[in-house]
Formats: structure tokens, sequence, C-alpha cells
């Protein structure tokens, strides 16, 4: 083995790995849909709960992330399933609405605890390309708190 292979096996083993379960809810599910599309590419559905990975990567970090997102007909019974073990919580609305928003935080809270990294999005009626970059920017910030919180 060269010493160049050396040296890369000691930093990939250098390298700090984190695994985060992020759940997306919103009362909406085809822009839930929209999102999930945004942060991973290949989405797959069981029994009510849309689920996709993702991953980031640095020199020094290797991100990976499970999402999670239960069909709104599917909220209430999948709703402890998908937030059970999440690490953070973005929430999706398609217009600004300070009691729906209400309502996801307290379940966040009732299943989560407090001080879970959680972001709203307002994305309007259809995804454009800066609510592509803003989603994309929020969870980007929700993993760099991630990390810096572990």
């Amino acid at each position: 083995m060269s010493p160049e292979n050396k040296e890369s096996e000691k930093d990939e083993s250098k390298k700090q790995r984190y695994l985060f379960k992020i759940t997306v809810v919103g009362p909406e599910d085809s822009l839930l849909e929209d999102v999930l599309s945004v942060i991973n590419e290949d989405v797959i559905s069981i029994d009510g709960i849309r689920i996709a990975a993702t991953s980031h990567e640095t020199d020094k970090l290797e991100v990976q992330a499970v999402t999670m997102s239960p069909q709104h007909s599917a909220l209430d019974s999948m709703e402890s399933m998908t937030f059970t073990g999440a690490n953070a919580v973005l929430i999706i609305l398609p217009v600004a609405d300070i009691e729906t928003e209400t309502i996801y935080r307290n379940k966040i809270r009732e299943n989560l605890g407090t001080g879970i990294p959680t972001r709203v999005c307002i994305i309007g009626s259809k995804m454009t390309k800066p609510k592509r970059e803003e989603i994309a920017h929020c969870f980007d910030e929700m993993l760099e708190e991630l990390t810096r919180n572990t």
C-alpha cells in the first residue's frame, strides 16, 4: 500500500460520522412531496409514511439524514412513529398560519421534548427555485446545528 493510500485511510478514519432522523410535517401532502424531492432524490412510501435518505459530506464530516414524513391522512396514527427518535423537525406551511404552526410545535414538544432544532418554511402555492433554495438552506442549517450540538 502506498503512503498516499495510508494517509487517505487515516483521514477517512478521523472523519466524524453522524446519522440524523428528520421529520417533515405539514398540512398539505403535495407540498411535503415537493419538499422531500428537494432534499432527497428517491422517496418511498410505506404505510402512509414517506421515507428518504440523503448524505452531506465535507473534509472532516459525513452526515447521513433519514427523512420521514407522514401523509396527512395518516398523521394521527403515524405521528408517534415518525417523531420517535427524530433529531430535528421541518414544518412546511403553504401560508403563514400561527395556529397551525402552534399545533405542530405542540406535537413536537409532546413527542420529542424541548431543544429539538425546528424550522418553519412557508412555501406558497407552488415550488419555485427560491423556495427550493430556502428549503435546502433550512435543511443545511439544521444539520449544522445538530453537528454542533453533538
